[in-house]
């Protein structure tokens, strides 16, 4: 009885699991907003990836959150935004924010990958030069 009890658990976790890919995919999870002509309009929780220097403009009329994730993530920052504001930021080995820049001196960052994080509604363009 009991075997069958924890056999009826295990199948109903595989079942769940099989039902629910996302759950299990990682990078799949995020909402990943591709760029048109080296642009992406970002809504709160939506990500987009930049392999040159780039723009971030709040569209919105309330203060956004936007966060910006550098090469494999040792290097990051979270930036607010005025509304209608814009602020530029430049991929290169001198670029220094907060996170652990001191081991990522001998680091190439070549991309970076910014997540809208604003709790308003504010919309996040994003311009790739």
């Amino acid at each position: 009885m009991q075997h069958r009890t924890v056999s009826i658990f295990l199948f109903s976790i595989l079942a769940l699991a099989l039902a629910t890919p996302n759950a299990f995919a990682g990078e799949d999870y995020w909402n990943i907003e591709g760029m048109k002509d080296n642009a992406a309009v970002l809504q709160p929780g939506t990500t987009t990836y930049c392999d040159k220097n780039f723009k971030v403009e709040n569209m919105g009329t309330e203060m956004a959150e936007v966060q910006i994730i550098l090469g494999n993530g040792a290097n990051y920052t979270v930036d607010r935004v005025e509304p209608k504001a814009t602020k530029a930021y430049t991929l290169g080995p001198d670029t220094s924010m907060g996170g652990n820049w001191e081991n990522m001196r001998s680091v190439r960052i070549d991309e970076a990958r910014i997540v809208n994080s604003s709790g308003t509604p504010s919309n996040i363009k994003v311009l790739c030069k």
